[in-house]
């Protein structure tokens, strides 16, 4: 998981702590632990998060993401850099 960008969109959602973050989406605060400290990145579980955040799976676990935004309207915008991450790709068009 991108722990840069799920700070990002904490921080855009006014989500003050991991723990907190955990009892928003329900999902126990150790697994959510688990998943910014890079073990067991299950994909269900980040859907879980991209959910809460209105954003795409690929968008809390591309390493490439630049930086994220939001626009008049509310909503997330992202911006990537060239190129993407090939597997991670595969496996979120295959979720």
């Amino acid at each position: 998981m991108n722990v840069e960008v799920l700070n990002k969109l904490m921080e855009i959602n006014k989500v003050n702590s991991y723990f907190q973050l955990a009892k928003e989406v329900k999902i126990p605060y150790t697994t959510l632990l688990d998943l910014v400290n890079g073990r067991g990145e299950r994909l269900s579980n980040i859907r879980i998060i991209a959910d809460y955040f209105n954003v795409s799976i690929s968008t809390l676990v591309e390493q490439e993401i630049t930086y994220i935004t939001v626009d008049e309207e509310g909503k997330i915008k992202e911006k990537k850099k060239e190129g993407y991450n090939s597997v991670i790709s595969i496996l979120i068009s295959n979720y």
